[in-house]
């Protein structure tokens, strides 16, 4: 009985010596943020740590390690006017978790969650905030919308008051530097991780007999958030240039968002409906990209773009964008991929062209880029997280 109460006093004791790290984030739903946070959950040391994950929405698509305590902050948030509200609701919810739970710091990923972190400071919670970048925010926030100016205001008045903020691209460092003032020494670039034996492993399954068919053809594939940033707009249309050189081509988008409705209707327009196909969120959207002969990037800004490591790591020829952060720090020109202007569609449309009907060319980038695709290991850069936290 003595040694029973004694091991217990032990563990309660070490529960408190323990320091408490909580990651924040909109949802576990798809998303290059929310997988480089499924990645970072699985491989975080343990070592005197108990980590949390809260979410703002009950939505998850990725598995969450069973030793972590995951709270859900609301049920849904669908209409913009609930996320909105859900800042200031979300930033009182948030500061009582942390007073109840000991929690030492708070590392939050896309905006809402990270304003939620910040505003919980200022309203006096003890916690370290640790805020993630994913975006260049004058690239992401460049319209005239009354949502980039509200979204412009709250990363000039809220960022500086941050412990540190991580980004996932130098480019994007200078950006809130220059244009918002941000203390470099706050910043620090990590670049995002990549789990490359996982996806190596998932490339390797097989395709259902219907999606099969599709690769009998030349297919070029797109994978992102159907919105305007991912750029798809101008791919479907280079690729009806492409279609008048290579009949037989396909072009494959895996992806969601508020644009598929508009993106479906140019491909009728462009009388493409046949070969422009939609394949919604693929679970395993690896078996896709390695059976592909070119992945393209058509993005108008980015951050890191998770999706381009991973199609080298299946060894598919990448072409993208230059956007002003991200890319062009993955991609050295004509050696591992092939990097044209945003929004360029003729040369777009010479790279795609260039790259099928150019075997030798195809697999030099391919073997390149896979070599590349190792810099941003799980084994390369967990370290710099450890380190942080």
């Amino acid at each position: 009985m003595a040694d029973f109460s004694v091991s217990t006093l032990e563990r309660e004791m070490d529960m408190k010596n323990m320091k408490k790290i909580c990651f924040l984030i909109n949802s576990m739903r798809g998303g290059g943020a929310e997988r480089v946070l499924s990645v970072l959950l699985e491989n975080l040391s343990r070592f005197d740590r108990k980590l949390f994950l809260i979410v703002l929405e009950d939505k998850f698509d990725y598995k969450i390690p069973s030793d972590i305590k995951i709270i859900k902050l609301f049920s849904n948030l669908q209409s913009n006017f609930k996320k909105f509200f859900g800042i200031f609701l979300g930033t009182i919810k948030l500061k009582k978790i942390i007073k109840n739970n000991q929690i030492d710091i708070v590392m939050s990923f896309l905006e809402r969650s990270n304003y939620i972190n910040i505003l919980a400071k200022i309203l006096l919670s003890p916690h370290k905030v640790y805020i993630n970048e994913r975006c260049n925010p004058s690239e992401c926030y460049s319209d005239k919308s009354l949502k980039s100016f509200f979204n412009l205001f709250l990363v000039k008045k809220l960022y500086r008051r941050t412990d540190s903020i991580v980004v996932n691209s130098f480019g994007i460092k200078e950006t809130l530097v220059k244009n918002f003032s941000i203390n470099p020494k706050r910043i620090k670039v990590i670049y995002n991780l990549i789990d490359i034996e996982k996806i190596q492993d998932l490339s390797q399954a097989s395709l259902a007999e219907n999606y099969q068919k599709i690769f009998q053809s030349p297919v070029v594939i797109n994978i992102g958030g159907l919105i305007k940033e991912k750029g798809q707009e101008h791919l479907i249309k280079v690729f009806e240039k492409v279609k008048k050189n290579i009949p037989e081509a396909k072009l494959l988008i895996l992806g969601e968002g508020e644009l598929e409705s508009y993106l479906k209707n140019l491909t009728r327009k462009l009388s493409l409906e046949n070969d422009v196909l939609f394949l919604g969120w693929q679970e395993n959207p690896f078996k896709f990209l390695a059976q592909a002969k070119i992945f393209v990037l058509s993005s108008l800004s980015e951050g890191f773009p998770n999706v381009l490591v991973e199609a080298m790591v299946c060894r598919t020829p990448v072409i993208s964008t230059t956007c002003q952060s991200g890319s062009n720090e993955i991609i050295e020109n004509k050696k591992n991929g092939l990097l044209v202007s945003v929004g360029d569609e003729k040369n777009l449309t010479k790279a795609i062209l260039q790259l099928l009907n150019n075997s030798s060319l195809a697999k030099k980038l391919s073997q390149e880029g896979e070599k590349r695709a190792k810099d941003f290991s799980v084994k390369n850069i967990i370290d710099k997280y450890e380190g942080l936290l």
